[in-house]
């Protein structure tokens, strides 16, 4: 892992490729992890980051690279609603790597996602918080409302298998 603490290193955000969806699904997998919650097996992560790549129409993967390591993804999905006029985006996974953490890789990833959605036509960006359980839901709800989030409610689900 690169060191977070050099002033050389910086980190360059991009849309992920088919190539990244083994280290995306990694990713992933450890925020599932941090999040305490069920999770699918690595090969449906995998499969589920290169869907996300091969269909643009559903969605956008970002990651963020420093020194050709992948220290953030986010994985955000297109919508349509009646009470939304077009479509808007729906933030579905955002994690940085710990050691990478209050270095503004989020903000980056979270402002690729923004230039993205712009240049779609896409003007609203949503984004679930994780349970109130979780151990950081304050430090991540300031993120968020740090980025330009404003409270919307909460969500609930319903598993239909």
């Amino acid at each position: 892992m690169s060191d977070p603490s050099s002033t050389a290193t910086s980190v360059c955000v991009r849309a992920a490729s088919a190539d990244d969806a083994a280290s995306v699904a990694a990713a992933v997998e450890a925020l599932l992890i941090e999040l305490g919650g069920a999770r699918p097996s690595p090969p449906e992560l995998e499969a589920a980051a290169r869907e996300l790549v091969e269909n643009e129409s559903s969605g956008a993967l970002l990651i963020a690279e420093a020194s050709e390591e992948i220290v953030g993804v986010l994985a955000a999905s297109w919508q349509h609603a009646i009470h939304v006029p077009g479509r808007y985006g729906t933030i579905q996974d955002l994690w940085v790597h710990p050691q990478w953490r209050s270095r503004a890789v989020g903000r980056d990833l979270i402002e690729g996602l923004v230039a993205l959605a712009g240049e779609l036509g896409i003007g609203r960006l949503e984004v679930g918080l994780p349970q109130e359980s979780f151990a950081q839901i304050d430090a991540t709800e300031r993120f968020y409302l740090g980025n330009g989030f404003e409270q919307l409610g909460p969500r609930m689900r319903r598993l239909l298998q």
